[in-house]
């Protein structure tokens, strides 16, 4: 049976913002929450165990446009990213995120868009979190036709061509739902996932594993991860934490391969 509830480690990081393609800063992925005083809940998703191997994006190499922004050579399928922390195995595009501690409080969405881009035939980022009533802002950074695929259960599906390079579609989003993906009818390895979030004390994990949500209310929290695939466990399940004005404490997820 998984661990359901995890112990709780003190200690303290705050991530620094990166700098987009444009030069405009952006907060990094794995930085999630509000500005302010608060409380800080920060960590690192862990990978135990062998791996699966990774396998390359081959059917990409029949298409003349993306064999060439690749060089002719495939990609590897992002379906499952490992990283590194130290001598630790971590996991990549781990959403993880307040599943409980947060009901009956109010949150505005950010005015900033999120960025969703096409580069090279490949969605980038894989995994995005979006709040409910913030702009997703999908964009074709290749000269390229795309037709982006949007499959949602709680809110409006659509299926929209992209012919100009840099062109934009902006979505915006009114119900909460994990795990929408979003593919491309010219070229059916491309996908990507969407979160729509109820609140925004979301993080993303990149190649370092490690998360903060910052500016939470002091209260008791359950931390949940999520990955895409089903394929893996991870322990614990959620992790039970509590937090007074000002303080930051540390968690930690392991994911593992059963098979």
């Amino acid at each position: 049976m998984k661990q359901l509830l995890g112990t709780v480690i003190l200690a303290a990081a705050l991530l620094t913002p990166v700098v987009a393609k444009d030069g405009e800063k952006k907060s990094s992925a794995n930085v999630g929450g509000v500005d302010g005083p608060g409380a800080t809940i920060t960590g690192i998703v862990k990978f135990s165990g062998p791996k699966p191997p990774v396998k390359t994006l081959d059917n990409m190499l029949g298409n003349a446009y993306c064999s060439e922004a690749c060089k002719g050579k495939a990609p590897l399928d992002e379906k499952w990213v490992f990283g590194k922390n130290g001598n630790d195995d971590t996991f990549v595009n781990v959403l993880v995120y307040v599943a409980k501690g947060l009901e009956g409080k109010k949150f505005a969405p950010p005015k900033d868009a999120v960025l969703l881009d096409q580069v090279g035939c490949v969605y980038r980022p894989r995994v995005v979190g979006v709040m409910v009533g913030q702009t997703l802002q999908i964009r074709n950074s290749d000269a390229t036709l795309h037709n982006v695929i949007g499959n949602l259960k709680a809110s409006r599906g659509f299926n929209e061509g992209m012919s100009v390079k840099d062109g934009t579609i902006e979505k915006v989003f009114q119900n909460p739902e994990f795990k929408a993906d979003f593919r491309c009818f010219m070229h059916p390895w491309m996908v990507a996932y969407v979160h729509v979030m109820e609140h925004p004390f979301y993080a993303v994990t990149g190649q370092d594993g490690t998360f903060t949500l910052k500016g939470l209310p002091p209260g008791e929290y359950e931390i949940g991860a999520l990955h895409e695939s089903s394929r893996f466990e991870v322990a614990p399940e959620r992790v039970k934490v509590t937090v007074a004005a000002g303080e930051t404490k540390t968690v930690e997820f392991v994911y593992k391969d059963p098979k």
